[in-house]
């Protein structure tokens, strides 16, 4: 009989002498079979490897783990799982494991796009340093690879400091053009879509905001600053105004020093001037926008609406009865404390103070109310007080934008950018026209053709059927004639 005979099983003794208050534990000793055949002492019994190993005491199962090397040790809460393990090892849980079905990952679609070689970074980082806007859109657009990478991330531009391409522009752009442009780019779920091409189940939008936040909030490696700390303290008031008018910026991040954007500003350049000091820890407090409110249908007269700041935009009540309102104009950014001087001043026109030694020339019995403001806004329902908002804005030297129905976005038509998108507005209607003129041109021809056809089908229809010439026609006909 075998020895691993069930009724030939040595178990060694166990001590059961353990304290009432804790319940008891089994440890058990796993020993592989190339070790079965040596014989063990433990507490004066001789035994076989091949016995079940199980004990209360711990001691001695760890003088049977020193007397076979390859044994193992585990403890156990019940006896029943201690003899199992002391008979197969992990054997039982391997098979468990292995038969348990795997689901299938859902496939993740590759990108299309090859990633820029380091000498090619460098190119577009020296195009990102020297302004040139039209060169960077166009290799962005044609390989988003050069500012997202291939873990989502913003590209890295510049190793060892790790600057990403707002990194670059915020530090080196005097314009913020540049800034601007990157930043547009990389918030367009267009571009999103591009990258990682069609896909249903994906939220461009979403993630655009994601590549927002990360170029604008992450940190450089070598002072663990963001772009906004790079504008602040190079004095680049223009920049910085474009990076706090995005939502995403956090204008209260720390550097390696715990400092932030606003406590070293202008501390590498213009620092002695204490005016663009001033502007910029102003723009870098919450920044607020004073808006103009119209219906859809315009049914409701036009209103300027309260302060508002990006963390907290306009809130409007919802009747269903009343119409709609939307958000058509707005200037800022601006302090809190501006903003409210503003709205103040815009929904007051300056009046005409019938008083001094001119009284009777300036009043001449008109209302004191009247003025040009007054009546600009009241004669130009649809644009009035735009136009004088437009005007403040100049007077307050901040930005101003308002929205063109024909472009379908904001725009200042007084600023460059403005401009450009009218010219492209322009070009496009004028690429239409073309192609409108071409097709009509084509339809013409078509049409004279088809009157040509039809009046050769008139006249073969007006001819009449004699049905005796034919017969006689065929009557003459003979098939032996080499004529025929």
């Amino acid at each position: 009989m075998s020895q691993t005979d069930n009724s030939l099983i040595q178990t060694p003794s166990i001590n059961y002498n353990l304290d009432s208050q804790r319940e008891p534990v089994f440890h058990a000793v796993y020993i592989p079979r190339d070790e079965e055949n040596k014989s063990v002492e433990v507490n004066g019994i001789t035994g076989f490897s091949g016995s079940l190993h199980v004990y209360v005491d711990k001691v001695a199962a760890l003088k049977i783990i020193n007397e076979h090397k390859k044994g193992r040790l585990k403890t156990f809460k019940t006896r029943a799982e201690a003899e199992s393990f002391a008979r197969n090892g992990n054997q039982q849980i391997l098979s468990r494991s292995q038969t348990v079905p795997l689901l299938p990952l859902p496939e993740e679609k590759t990108n299309t796009f090859k990633g820029p070689k380091p000498q090619d970074l460098v190119v577009f980082r020296k195009l990102i340093e020297s302004g040139d806007i039209e060169a960077v859109r166009k290799i962005a657009w044609e390989n988003p690879r050069y500012l997202v990478s291939s873990a989502d991330t913003p590209a890295i531009l510049q190793e060892g400091c790790r600057y990403n391409a707002l990194h670059v522009a915020a530090k080196v752009s005097k314009t913020p053009q540049m800034c601007e442009l990157i930043l547009n780019i990389v918030g367009d779920p267009k571009f999103v879509k591009l990258f990682y091409g069609e896909d249903e189940s994906k939220n461009y939008l979403n993630r655009a905001q994601i590549l927002l936040d990360l170029y604008l909030n992450t940190p450089d490696k070598f002072l663990n600053e963001t772009p906004l700390h790079f504008a602040a303290k190079f004095g680049l008031k223009e920049v910085v105004r474009v990076l706090v008018s995005y939502p995403q910026c956090v204008k209260t991040l720390r550097n390696k020093y715990q400092q932030t954007p606003a406590e070293i500003t202008c501390s590498r350049r213009f620092s002695e001037d204490e005016t663009l000091k001033r502007e910029i820890r102003n723009l870098l407090e919450d920044q607020y926008y004073v808006p103009v409110l119209r219906s859809e249908d315009n049914t409701l007269q036009p209103s300027i609406g309260e302060p508002f700041s990006p963390t907290s935009p306009p809130q409007f009540k919802l009747d269903p009865i009343s119409p709609i309102l939307e958000v058509k104009a707005f200037a800022g950014p601006m302090t809190k404390s501006q903003a409210m001087e503003f709205r103040r001043k815009w929904k007051t026109p300056p009046r005409i103070i019938c008083n001094g030694p001119n009284r009777r020339e300036n009043c001449s019995g008109e209302p004191f109310m009247h003025s040009p403001v007054a009546a600009l806004r009241l004669q130009d329902t649809e644009k009035g007080l735009e136009r004088v908002g437009r005007d403040l804005a100049s007077e307050y030297k901040v930005p101003w934008k308002e929205y063109w129905p024909f472009i379908n976005d904001f725009a200042d038509m007084r600023c460059n950018e403005g401009l450009k998108m009218l010219e492209k507005y322009l070009e496009n209607r004028f690429k239409e026209s073309i192609m409108i003129a071409e097709e009509l041109k084509r339809d013409q021809e078509l049409l004279k053709y088809d009157k040509n056809f039809q009046g050769q089908l008139e006249d073969h229809m007006a001819d009449p059927f004699n049905e005796t010439d034919l017969c006689k026609q065929l009557e003459s006909l003979n098939v032996d004639d080499d004529s025929v």
